[in-house]
């Protein structure tokens, strides 16, 4: 990308992740039932500056990836840990500690690898999300109150992106809500704010840049 467009890339990132930031050192200062770490937002703000189009980093994937990721943390939580006080440890960490419960390490692994799982069987994947799985199956200190501010969280960054990005006109966010594309519905209404049919031609190209399946076709159809 042209220095204009990073420099512009880095103008809505700071300030992004600054307001990310204060809210939430102001909400884990006021009640830890709701703690959160801001930085889990590095790499959310990455793509969706940076790769504005990906579809890993619309709307849709952004909120429902981190609740699958939460859940299936805190859901592989409820099995009991050993204790860790063992002086011997092999190298999975599979010793006496399992006739108490479940090496930490392995549930930590467990939950990676269903929260990656089942972003892709749901179809809602978003890559920094799988963090969450690791976080809270790791810290007891995230529970069901950080699962409302992550949410909140995920409001302020994609107000903040649609609002920056699309002052650009080399760029348009979000392309789609719920999997309906803008160019695809249209005049279409959500929650009040009519989108922009006239960026379909944008949208279609955007789609055939990530797909890489256009294909011009000619000749008699009769030999398809």
């Amino acid at each position: 990308q042209s220095f204009g467009e990073s420099a512009f890339i880095a103008f809505g990132v700071f300030f992004t992740m600054l307001t990310v930031l204060k809210v939430a050192n102001a909400i884990n200062a006021a009640d830890t039932n709701y703690k959160f770490n801001g930085s889990w937002y590095s790499s959310t703000l990455c793509i969706i500056f940076a790769l504005t189009p990906a579809p890993v980093g619309q709307p849709r994937q952004i909120f429902a990836a981190h609740l699958w990721n939460m859940l299936v943390g805190l859901a592989l939580r409820q099995i009991p840990t050993g204790p860790e006080d063992f002086p011997t440890r092999d190298f999975m960490e599979w010793d006496y500690s399992a006739s108490y419960g479940l090496p930490l390490i392995w549930k930590q692994a467990l939950a990676v690898a269903f929260g990656v799982a089942g972003q892709a069987k749901l179809g809602i994947l978003h890559p920094p999300a799988t963090g969450l799985s690791y976080a809270f199956v790791s810290d007891d200190a995230y529970s069901w109150g950080t699962i409302l501010t992550v949410h909140l969280a995920d409001v302020i960054v994609v107000a903040m992106s649609m609002i920056i990005l699309n002052l650009s006109e080399a760029k348009q966010y979000p392309l789609y809500w719920l999997g309906l594309e803008w160019g695809d519905a249209g005049r279409f209404w959500c929650l009040g704010v009519q989108t922009r049919g006239k960026h379909a031609p944008l949208t279609k190209a955007v789609s055939n840049k990530l797909t890489g399946r256009t294909v011009s076709m000619e000749g008699d159809d009769s030999n398809v």
